[in-house]
This record gives structure tokens, sequence and C-alpha cells, in this order.
């Protein structure tokens, strides 16, 4: 295995932690000392003091921490010198979503939250910055990412640990321009699949596919989310890297069979990642999701296992230079690890489980399963204090299904938004999902039956 981007990706998820956590004079003097550093071990490098071979890491690891403190402590100054920073009480601002407003806390207080670029206070252009808004889903939920909207909020200091400027709490929006035209179609996409999946399913399993297809979760039951916790198998109905993964790797196979050469299927690859970004909101979540996945794809199609692990290494990096937040993100961790377990331990368990005449794809869904869970279960205890006992069982029991119904669904969702919804194309995007319905009965079955037992997950008690 290829580890020679492993410390350069700890290094900058450890400048990044630095950036969001300590104070601007620490983050700047951890620039300045790693930049010293860098070009102290440059000097050496080219006098022909010090070989490459053994200071070449240590100069890019440094550099990258030197940028990448630099980077944070530039963004600290900026959100801290934010006109927005320096207000309270009500005002009047312009805003653009840059995500789904989605529900918050219990269902029958109807509250949304949706993260906002702020570009205007009352009449005055200011610097485009981040926040978070909260309001009511009644008024904000039929808006769309990348739509401009002017509202009354009660400006609030942010959350901490975040590069957000405030946290906003909004009356009805008035809108001010329409979103661009890519998220107006995925939205005519989601919409359509939620009236497809009405059609064709009943409400459990209706409210279930948008989920595990476009990680659309807003029609899902209360008592069915929680019982999909309980078992382990939440992770399903968000876009993970085992979406972009599954669509990607459908797309990639069924180019190269009708003779696609390695580096055409890779740009189709490229394409089909960034397509189904659009479609399911590029959110933290979701960046980390295709980057993941893309990292799961290479894996699966590289010629050379040792390759996956640099690329895991670039999307750690590219991921946290995009979207710092990520860094503190629990969900980032968890990915980053169970990438990482699949990539080093899965192709193992699975080579093993065939030498004892286990069928290829029940030895591959077994070593998925079982390394996910096991590599991601400390992190899970850290942050929620409590372990699936069911998790590795209900996972290895819905994995036939969940391949079949993220790419029939994802097939669903781009014929059945071709045309008028009683049309020939959102017939035959009906008969698609009706096509799911055992699929979808099946993985309710599990997460019902393995979820709803009281044991189904136990607390970890920490010492002290």
């Amino acid at each position: 295995m290829d580890f020679r981007l492993l410390v350069p990706a700890v290094v900058v998820w450890a400048s990044t932690i630095c950036g969001l956590v300590a104070p601007l004079g620490v983050t700047i003097g951890l620039a300045a000392a790693s930049g010293t550093v860098a070009v102290v071990l440059g000097i050496a490098c080219a006098r022909g003091r010090m070989p490459w071979d053994i200071v070449g890491l240590g100069i890019i690891a440094t550099g990258l921490a030197c940028a990448c403190a630099a980077s944070m402590a530039i963004r600290q100054d900026a959100r801290a010198d934010h006109p927005l920073a320096h207000l309270s009480g009500k005002q009047t601002v312009v805003m653009t979503l840059r995500g789904d407003p989605t529900p918050t806390g219990p269902a029958r207080q109807g509250r949304i939250r949706v993260r906002v670029d702020v570009e205007q206070i009352g009449r005055y252009p200011v610097s485009s910055a981040a926040a978070e808004l909260r309001g009511s889903a009644q008024a904000w939920s039929g808006l769309l990412p990348g739509q401009r909207v002017t509202a009354v909020v009660r400006v609030r200091p942010p959350p901490d640990r975040s590069l957000l400027v405030a946290s906003l709490t909004a009356q009805a929006p008035k809108p001010v321009g329409g979103p661009p035209a890519y998220q107006h179609a995925a939205g005519a996409i989601r919409q359509r699949l939620h009236l497809v999946a009405a059609r064709a399913l009943g409400p459990e399993a209706a409210g279930l596919l948008p989920g595990l297809v476009l990680g659309d979760e807003s029609g899902l039951d209360e008592d069915l989310r929680d019982d999909f916790r309980a078992a382990g198998l939440s992770h399903l109905t968000a876009v993970s890297g085992a979406n972009f993964a599954i669509v990607c790797g459908a797309a990639l196979l069924l180019v190269r069979s009708i003779g696609v050469g390695p580096r055409s299927s890779a740009v189709i690859g490229l394409v089909v990642i960034a397509g189904f970004t659009m479609l399911v909101r590029p959110t933290p979540s979701v960046v980390r999701a295709a980057l993941m996945g893309g990292v799961g794809v290479m894996a699966l199609f590289a010629s050379r296992r040792a390759q996956s692990f640099p690329a895991l290494g670039a999307a750690v990096i590219g991921g946290l230079l995009w979207w710092p937040e990520l860094a503190l993100q629990p969900g980032f961790a968890l990915s980053v690890a169970a990438t990482c377990g699949i990539v080093l331990w899965a192709p193992r368990i699975r080579d093993r489980l065939r030498r004892w005449r286990c069928p290829a794809g029940l030895a591959e869904a077994v070593a998925m399963a079982v390394t996910a869970q096991i590599v991601t279960a400390p992190i899970l205890v850290l942050v929620t204090g409590r372990i699936s006992v069911v998790g590795v069982v209900a996972n290895l029991l819905v994995a036939p299904v969940v391949a079949v119904i993220s790419v029939l669904g994802t097939v669903a969702a781009l014929i059945g938004a071709i045309g008028p919804p009683d049309g020939v194309c959102a017939g035959i995007a009906e008969l698609l999902v009706r096509a799911l319905g055992p699929e979808l009965w099946w993985m309710v079955w599990c997460a019902r039956t393995l979820g709803g037992v009281g044991w189904a997950s136990v607390d970890v008690p920490w010492p002290g």
C-alpha cells in the first residue's frame, strides 16, 4: 500500500481543527512555525545537506500545514470583521439558500434550518458570508438551493467551532429571484420521485424510497426513522459514499461493457459524480460522500489496490480545503474510517471468505459490512455513547437490495421527470418503482424487526 499521502492528510486535518477551535493568534502562530520549518528544510535540501528522500515528506507536510493554517486565519479574520457579526436584534437581509430547508427537532414543531449566504443588510450590500437560518417549515419548505430571498431576521451569535458569521431566526421570506436552472431541474426530479412513489407504493415505502435514492428524508415516517437508527441502518437514508459508489459503479460497468476505454470511463465517472452531487444537493455531507464514493469506485476499478489509499488522502485534503467545517463533523470521520477500513481490510476478508467457498457477491457484501461496522464502532460510541448490537446483521440482510434500490430508483427518478406527471415516462418510472416494492418491504421489515427490540442498541458506559 502507498501511504505517502497519509501524513499530509493528517496534517491538513489537524491544522483545520486548530483553525476552527483555537483563537486567531494560535492559528497565525501555527502558520508561521510550520512555514519556517518548511523553508529551513527546503534550503537544507537545496544545498544538498539533506536528500529529498529524507526531508521531502516533511517539506510537503509543513508546507500544507502553513497554507491550511494561513487560510483558516484569513477566514477567521474575515468572519470577525463582517458587519453581520457585530449586529443583533432584527434586521432585513437579502440572502441565497445553499441547501434544502431540512426539518429540525420534533416534527410537530414545524421548524427547519438551512445554510444561507447573506449578501445584503438593509439597503447595503456586504461581502457574502455564510450563516445558519432557522424558520417555519410552512414558510420555507418550498424554496430551492440557489434561490435569493429577503426576510426579516433576528441575529444571534454563530455556533461555536464554525466559520459562520451568525445564527438567524427568520420570518416568512420573500423570493427576489429564482434558483439556477440545474437546481430547478434537480428540484423537479426530487418532487416527481415523491409523486411517483406515492402512486406506486404504500406510505412507509413511499417515504423511504426518496431517502434511499436521493437522501430526501422529508417524507420518512418518524417511527421508521428511529428503527433504522437503532438497527444501524440510518446511513442508508442519507446520501453516503456507498450511494455514489453504487451509482457510479453501475455507470462505469455499463460503459466498460460496451467497450469504452479506461480514460474515457474515468471521465464519465467524474461526470456522473458531479451530476449526482447536483441532484442530491452539494451540502457538506454530500461533498464528503462524493469524495469517499469516488475513492470507493477507484478501489473497485483500479488495477492496483495501492492506488486507492493515495486517492483517499487526496480526497481528505481536497474536502477539508474546500469545506473546512468537515473536520469536526462526525460523519466525515465515519466516512474516512469506513473507506480506509474497506480499502485496507475488506479485500483480505473477501478473499478469505472466497477460499472458504463463499459465493463472490456474498463474500464482497459480508467483507464490506463487517469491516465498516468494526472500524466505525469506536467513533459512534464516542459521538453517541451507544452502539448497535444488530448493526452487522442488519447491514448484511439489506445489502443484497441496497444496490438494486439505488440504481433502479435513480433511473426511475430521472425517467419520471421527463414529460407531464401522467405521461408515458412517468408511467415507466411508476413501473420501475413498483418493481422495487419487495425490496423496500424487506428493508422496512429488517429495520422494524431488528431495530424495534429494546436491546437493538445499548449504552456504552465510560469510566468516571
